[in-house]
């Protein structure tokens, strides 16, 4: 135990890796390494060269978003009673202002002109119960937790005179009609059915039931346990969510200005989770959207998931030194079982129940390497799980939104 105030030590972990009864563990594991120089030789070949028009094909606007959280104790004397918070950020950036941040002169970064696009930065702050708080009298944590998400999602989260709930935007996702035959308090069969979201009740436990209960958040909450999972799946559909209300809004007022436009969020095109449901109808808006662009033949929008950390991440930065500027690879399930995933028995579509979009790996012709995601330009994911693999896996079906994400 540390004494208060201490701080760890960097090499703390040392003394865990050196243990012989580790060392020897390790030596009957299975995981990712460093490939020799045969291997990568072979692993590189799999990559394409990909050309890029000069000038490049830039959108006009980006809307960047990225979220975060905290889980945080009421006082100091209750460090096991906690709240979250969960705060997304979305800027809009112009590209030929984005340009001008970098002094042609010195290549440089201007701090100023950067902290300015900064402030132009629009943050939403959701507030949630966690551990050992009961919500509005609730009769548990779990169900004052159901409550507060409700609460959340239906407010007017806009600054001026329009109007979005996030749970007119579930509905919408939903095709104007959200069922579920559980009650989420008792665990009762039931019918619910909701075409506005107005509160229902249980007619066995007569405890409230809210459209947000379909996303099945409440199911992680444990009455004295951490919350800290529930609170990540939360802000991950948070930040979907947003992401759909504002391509919808957008589209409303001026289809040839959302054309025009890229959004990129922070993490993979997916949904984790209890609410991983909410993927496929994602999926299937964001085609409905580009069809009907090329409808009024406007372009397709951009969506990027872009991803800092995770398994592909870690994979591209070890194969990095050996792969030449300027290529690409869309990560097929094949691939990634074989050199990431390092699974025997892989599932016949990976992300089956959780991916919207497809993952790449891009290495720039300045060095710079990349794990991006773009839609899966499909409704759905019919005829069955092998067909969609291999559908999904063929660059060709992206058209030039795979350029399009590179020049970004």
């Amino acid at each position: 135990m540390p004494y208060n105030g201490e701080k760890a030590s960097k090499g703390g972990h040392a003394d865990f890796v050196k243990n012989p009864d580790v060392m020897s563990f390790l030596a009957e594991c299975e995981y990712m390494r460093e490939p020799n120089s045969t291997e990568a030789s072979l692993i590189a070949s799999a990559y394409q060269k990909i050309l890029l028009a000069v000038p490049p094909d830039l959108p006009r606007y980006v809307v960047a978003s990225d979220a975060s959280k905290s889980d945080t104790p009421i006082n100091d004397k209750l460090p096991s009673t906690q709240i979250g918070f969960i705060k997304v950020s979305q800027v809009l950036i112009g590209m030929d202002r984005y340009a001008e941040l970098i002094d042609p002169a010195s290549r440089f970064v201007d701090p100023f002109k950067a902290a300015e696009m900064h402030r132009n930065a629009s943050a939403i702050t959701f507030t949630l119960p966690g551990s050992n708080i009961r919500f509005q009298g609730a009769k548990s944590v779990k169900d004052g937790f159901r409550r507060a998400v409700f609460k959340q999602l239906n407010t007017n989260r806009a600054k001026d005179n329009s109007h979005f709930l996030l749970t007119e935007t579930l509905l919408q996702l939903n095709n104007g009609i959200i069922e579920f035959s559980l009650c989420p308090s008792c665990g009762i069969e039931n019918n619910f059915q909701f075409i506005t979201n107005e509160v229902q009740h249980c007619s066995h436990c007569r405890e409230p039931v809210f459209i947000t209960d379909w996303l099945r958040l409440h199911e992680d909450i444990s009455d004295f346990g951490n919350n800290t999972s529930a609170m990540t799946r939360m802000m991950n559909v948070i930040e979907h969510l947003l992401l759909v209300t504002l391509i919808h809004q957008v589209f409303s007022v001026s289809p040839k200005s959302l054309s025009t436009m890229a959004f990129v969020i922070d993490g993979p095109l997916a949904i984790f989770g209890q609410p991983a449901k909410l993927h496929s109808r994602i999926m299937e808006f964001l085609f409905r959207i580009n069809n009907r662009l090329a409808e009024l033949n406007l372009s397709p929008i951009l969506v990027i998931g872009l991803q800092k950390t995770g398994d592909v991440m870690d994979h591209a930065n070890i194969l990095n030194k050996f792969l030449p500027p300027g290529v690409i690879k869309l990560l097929d399930d094949e691939y990634r079982y074989k050199y990431i995933k390092g699974s025997d028995s892989p599932s016949e579509n990976f992300g089956g129940e959780t991916y919207y979009g497809q993952d790449f790996i891009f290495k720039t012709e300045r060095g710079r390497i990349f794990n991006f995601a773009i839609p899966y330009p499909f409704s759905d994911k019919a005829p069955g799980k092998k067909e969609f693999s291999k559908k999904k896996s063929k660059i060709a079906n992206y058209g030039n939104l795979v350029e399009k994400a590179c020049n970004l």
